[in-house]
């Protein structure tokens, strides 16, 4: 009976030791909204919003890129509202923050840009794939040289921005009118 019980002793020991490894295996997790209007000739504005559903808190977005791939269009006018330093290199865009500006696990970040790379683009992934980089815990540092935990490639949902929703949602009710009226 002893032996029994400590054997279910250690069984329960190790699959909570696994339970606790496996729930740190990924402290980055964010996912993302895009949505969009158009602008001025072929140029569309773009509103990036991250949230972070992770562990650990993220310092850095590159959007448009996965190792080896950069994949926006011309993008301009890269800004955020989290004071991050933003540039746009002509075929991605880098916003970096610090340690005092990151968004805490549970936060939220906005980050706008113009590009001639089209939704119809973000949406079969041919531009949005993007990486999120957090601060590793365990020794501060910005994850771009640490394990593949303290980092996520992302793929954001492309919507259309809420005003522009509701001009299709107001032209698709007129429609619908006049055609019962012509009944």
């Amino acid at each position: 009976m002893k032996l029994n019980f400590g054997r279910f002793s250690l069984t329960v020991g190790a699959i909570l030791a696994a339970s606790a490894i496996s729930s740190q295996a990924q402290n980055v997790v964010v996912n993302g909204t895009l949505s969009y209007v158009p602008g001025a000739g072929s140029v569309f504005d773009y509103t990036l919003t991250i949230h972070n559903t992770g562990t650990e808190a993220v310092e850095s977005l590159w959007v448009g890129w996965i190792p080896g791939v950069f994949d926006i269009n011309s993008p301009t006018s890269v800004g955020n509202n989290l004071g991050w330093s933003s540039s746009a290199d002509g075929n991605s865009i880098q916003y970096l923050g610090t340690g005092t500006t990151a968004i805490a696990s549970g936060g939220t970040g906005v980050f706008t840009f113009d590009s001639t790379s089209t939704p119809a683009q973000f949406m079969s992934d041919a531009a949005g794939d993007s990486t999120a980089y957090g601060v590793n815990a365990a020794n501060g540092q910005l994850s771009f040289t640490l394990s593949g935990a303290d980092t996520e490639t992302f793929n954001p949902t492309v919507v259309p921005e809420p005003s522009m929703a509701a001009l299709f949602g107001i032209g698709a009710f007129g429609l619908g009118l006049a055609r019962w009226r012509r009944q």
